[in-house]
């Protein structure tokens, strides 16, 4: 896969996950949840958007938000549970990790 491939996969996947933080921060969350749920998605669907045009600084501040989110949110659920969507949001932060990974891989390589 590209690195434009690889970010593009970071941006859509990160808008995604940007829209399903939102929906279950407004409809299913619990109250204690809205708001860390709703300041996430917000910061996903910003970085997801970002991701389009930029270049390493933006694949380098998804890769930290998407870590924060997973350890941050990982904590609570594992305490606390949660939403069913949780996994589901976890699982798409983690490929989010390895393309990033990826991609900072490759962009180091090209001359």
């Amino acid at each position: 896969m590209t690195a434009d491939k690889l970010k593009s996969l970071m941006s859509i996947l990160l808008v995604a996950t940007a829209v399903l933080h939102l929906v279950v921060a407004a409809l299913g969350a619990p109250a204690d949840l809205r708001l860390p749920l709703a300041a996430f998605g917000a910061l996903y669907g910003v970085i997801g958007v970002l991701l389009q045009k930029g270049g390493r600084p933006i694949v380098l501040a998804a890769t930290g938000a998407v870590l924060l989110g997973i350890v941050l949110g990982g904590a609570n659920y594992l305490q606390n549970g949660g939403p069913v969507t949780l996994p589901v949001m976890f699982l798409i932060d983690m490929v989010v990790l390895v393309a990033g990974a990826m991609w900072l891989t490759k962009a180091s390589k090209a001359p």
